[in-house]
């Protein structure tokens, strides 16, 4: 017999991959739409997650988190966007720097439908509230992470579109040390950090999704459980 803790990890796993996979997906598919083909041409538009890994992004990085004792951090491939062949350069960049985004709220909310449903419907597998639960919890992290306006994050992204020239070359200039940037603010504004995530978190759980904090609590130590 299978162990609840292997169904929790295999579910929650393969809900983790499609939702990196989606995220980056999308920003190719829109700029693709915009016309954009870069991304196409060089088969990032795919639900392979092989082509979406990045060496040092999502092994090596998270490897090295892992080993120091950091808070995880890591992250697919960036997909690769040319905006000087949107049809409409302004739009394009807008809606190709929220496009993953947008679809991990949809993520969530889909996840949490099935989540009502089955709560609705009976008493469900506990595994099952497990799975459903951390993959709504992943992907309005993922939303709300990605969209703090820090480079390289896609709200600094969005943010850019709306600034006047002078301060977009700030942040172009600033994207270079992306990386650099974003771990500082890991490492030194850690318990910051913390506060504004879990606060993004619970206004969309409860508010956009419905779902009672209550439910939050078993899925989390649920998970934690099948963590060992």
């Amino acid at each position: 017999m299978i162990p609840p803790a292997v169904y929790v990890l295999v579910g929650y796993g393969a809900i983790f991959v499609i939702s990196i996979v989606l995220h980056e997906i999308a920003h190719g598919y829109v700029a693709y739409r915009f016309g954009d083909p870069t991304a196409q041409m060089m088969g990032r538009l795919t639900l392979n997650p092989i082509k979406h890994v990045d060496l040092f992004m999502t092994i090596l990085l998270p490897a090295m988190c892992l080993l120091s004792g950091m808070p995880m951090f890591g992250g697919a491939k960036a997909v690769p966007v040319n905006p000087l062949l949107f049809r409409r350069r302004l739009a394009g960049e807008r809606l190709v720097s929220v496009a993953g985004v947008l679809v991990n709220l949809c993520l969530a909310w889909l996840l949490a439908a099935v989540l009502h449903l089955l709560l609705y419907l009976g008493e469900p597998n506990p595994a099952y509230v497990v799975i459903l639960g951390m993959g709504i919890f992943t992907n309005l992290l993922l939303f709300v992470f990605n969209m703090l306006p820090i480079p390289p994050l896609d709200g600094s992204r969005f943010l850019r579109t709306f600034l006047p020239d002078q301060v977009r070359a700030v942040f172009d200039q600033m994207d270079r040390f992306g990386i650099m940037i974003v771990f500082f603010v890991i490492i030194f504004f850690r318990d910051a950090l913390g506060i504004v995530l879990f606060a993004g978190i619970g206004l969309f759980w409860q508010g956009l999704l419905r779902l009672d904090m209550g439910t939050f609590q078993t899925v989390w130590d649920g998970f934690r459980e099948a963590l060992g």
